[in-house]
């Protein structure tokens, strides 16, 4: 920053008000140009190709358009020196001074907790549950309880770090990337509030607050998890440090608010994306859709209630956890548990949190915020998939029409969403499109057998997902970890799916070894992955998957006998369909579904590494008996099987109750007559 700005341009900077509503660049101000202000270039520099830099009031020469990009660059650029030089083995107090900017700009706060001795005794905490999230069902089940990411363990191996020992300008650096990119996605805090509580952190710690030192030491773990492509170890490092400090921080936090527990409840989910280790993702949005629906925020309430402020804070809160509610939800084919007619709640306003006040809302401010909402139209479009196609939803139309219709909102909504990658955001838009498309497009309960124009269509969505995560891989830029692996395992099984029940006519679009080559990619992937989430490899999922690999091979090359590939055509069917959700099936439908009585855990012992499952503890998901099911069968005619089937080992079945919470359900039926 020195090279940038002298001390009293720094000061100019931080005093300004002009640096987010400048509306054109430093060079069409001072050549009295118009300008659109688009980013990173407006059209009038982007055709004289030259650099477009902004202008600030009270500053004589131009400054980036996004110091933190520049910063990146730079940092970049830095590297790459430092590298040769290394290799020259030529390095002087210079070069040393570079590599010290290097390490604090793209490893943010790596020194503050190699010294941090902070070893601060965790207590129970009622409502968040701070242990690694679960696996891609039915992998969850393969996993000892005892073997799962623990917060005691995670605490031991990333103490806090004191937020007042991290340099002030790297704070503000990570901070600017939080709110720049990421606020704007997931507006849980408005940037004015959180401005003010960095303020006070920084400047005032004596008389801030657990709750407002929680939300600063949360919100930079986020953005050191999602900043990972310069040095991705040491980021994640920072980040898990950060996060240390955030779970000692809320034992401290005086719940007096249940508004400030909900905002915490939700950046503590958001996190769980990044970093699964840490976090468990159902635990915490369980908990976080109860608040929403104790403190009515499915409800739209009459601004002459409460401020504008509060009105748009209620809509904002409850549109994040209901989106990332319906996200998580669809991906793991679970319902979304509130009916669509008991929300009543408006959208809330896109325009710049600085345009709110409780005056009003001036609408012509800049929408800073639409990405948000263009987020949550594909939330519901991921819920409409899984109602239609998994707990067969009635539709008005055939369902070969429906499917097209959704592929055609799927494809206008990735078109929209590529308007938002001027201002980095969306970044997975491809991913998550892709994501969709295979969900349309492979077995379910409602399409059993699709045609080879769907299979066809779902190779190649599978084969997008593959090479965008394997250069998100290559690049350390897989943010939300989360999704990452589901979609890969997703991906693998639906693979194997194809290249075990429909290769004798794939082959004429797709060589079988190609195909081989991309399952053995995803496994590759979910190897990589397991270096930040080491549950992947304690559940023996990539080992697993190896051997049906192995197998299908087999099968190609005419070493396995029939009773060999029935055995192994059943192993494949427990992954198509993990959870047995049977939904207004034919009778013999319901048989073909319950006749399937392999282990997934058959074969564990066909590697070193597979893991011992305690007898008692055992899902009989995967070994159940017929003739109780079958009996059962109309109990669960509209609803999931898992709830009799899963152990309590997993908790992929019914998340909403059980002994621990109050039953979502009673809730709302005590509701009905306020709605």
């Amino acid at each position: 920053m020195d090279e940038l700005f002298s001390p009293e341009e720094i000061k100019i900077l931080e005093q300004s008000t002009h640096r987010r509503s400048s509306t054109k660049c430093y060079r069409c101000k001072h050549k009295r140009l118009p300008c659109n202000y688009q980013f990173p270039k407006c059209d009038s520099c982007l055709k004289e190709n030259i650099e477009c830099n902004a202008w600030v009031r009270g500053l004589n020469k131009p400054i980036p358009r996004s110091i933190p990009l520049y910063l990146e660059d730079k940092v970049a650029n830095l590297e790459i020196e430092l590298d040769k030089l290394k290799n020259h083995h030529v390095i002087n107090n210079a070069e040393e001074e570079s590599y010290t900017i290097t390490k604090y700009v793209s490893t943010p706060l790596l020194q503050s907790f190699i010294n941090s001795e902070n070893e601060s005794t965790i207590q129970s905490f009622s409502f968040l549950y701070f242990n690694s999230c679960n696996l891609p069902a039915p992998f969850d089940n393969m996993i000892e309880g005892s073997k799962r990411g623990k917060m005691k363990h995670f605490i031991e191996n990333h103490p806090p770090v004191d937020l007042l020992t991290i340099p002030k300008n790297v704070v503000k650096i990570m901070m600017s990337n939080y709110m720049d990119f990421h606020l704007p996605q997931y507006p849980i805090i408005s940037r004015p509030m959180l401005t003010e509580m960095l303020e006070t952190v920084l400047n005032k710690p004596e008389i801030a607050s657990s709750f407002e030192k929680a939300v600063i030491s949360i919100t930079m773990a986020i953005s050191a998890a999602l900043i990972t492509n310069r040095s991705e170890k040491r980021a994640l490092s920072s980040s898990s440090a950060l996060f240390s400090a955030t779970i000692s921080t809320i034992f401290e936090t005086s719940w007096e608010s249940k508004m400030q527990k909900l905002q915490l409840t939700l950046l503590i989910a958001h996190y769980s994306f990044a970093n699964p280790f840490a976090a468990d993702i159902w635990h915490t949005l369980r908990d976080a859709l109860r608040l929403c629906i104790d403190m009515g925020l499915h409800k739209e309430v009459t601004s002459e209630v409460i401020t504008v402020l509060d009105v748009d804070d209620r809509r904002r809160l409850f549109l994040v956890c209901s989106g990332m509610l319906r996200h998580l939800s669809a991906v793991l084919r679970i319902k979304f548990p509130i009916h669509q007619n008991l929300i009543s709640v408006e959208y809330p306003t896109i325009v710049d949190d600085s345009f709110i006040t409780e005056k009003g809302i001036d609408y012509s401010g800049p929408q800073t915020k639409a990405a948000a909402l263009h987020f949550y139209s594909f939330r519901l479009c991921e819920s409409e998939v899984c109602d239609v196609l998994w707990y067969d939803k009635e539709i008005n139309v055939n369902i070969n029409d429906w499917i097209d219709s959704m592929e055609e909102k799927v494809e206008n909504w990735f078109i929209t969403a590529e308007e938002f990658a001027k201002v980095n955001q969306l970044r997975f838009r491809l991913i998550c499109k892709a994501s969709l498309q295979i969900r349309l497009r492979r077995r379910t309960p409602r399409i059993p057998n699709p045609s080879h124009e769907s299979f066809l269509k779902l190779i190649k969505a599978v084969l997008i997902h593959v090479d965008e995560y394997l250069n998100d891989a290559k690049s350390a830029q897989v943010s939300y970890l989360l999704m990452g692996v589901h979609y890969i395992v997703e991906a693998a099984i639906n693979l194997l799916d194809v290249l075990w029940f429909e290769i004798d006519w794939i082959k004429e679009v797709y060589s079988f070894e190609f195909l081989i080559s991309k399952l053995g990619e995803c496994i590759e992937l979910l190897n990589k992955f397991s270096e930040r989430w080491p549950d992947i490899k304690e559940s023996n999922i990539p080992n697993y998957l190896e051997n049906l690999k192995n197998d299908v091979i087999k099968k190609n090359d005419g070493l396995l006998n029939d009773d060999e590939c029935n055995i192994i055509s059943s192993k494949i069917e427990k992954l198509i369909f993990p959870t047995k959700i049977i939904s207004k099936v034919s009778d013999d439908k319901k048989n073909d579904i319950v006749d399937n009585k392999v282990d997934i855990n058959d074969d564990k012992n066909q590697s070193s590494d597979n893991n011992t499952i305690n007898n008692n503890n055992e899902s009989d998901i995967l070994n159940f008996d017929n003739q109780n099911q079958l009996e059962e069968m109309g109990k669960y005619e509209h609803e999931s099987l898992s709830d009799a089937l899963f152990s309590d080992k997993s908790n992929w079945q019914d998340h909403f109750i059980d002994d621990n919470f109050w039953d979502l359900n009673d809730l709302l039926n005590k509701m009905c007559d306020y709605i």
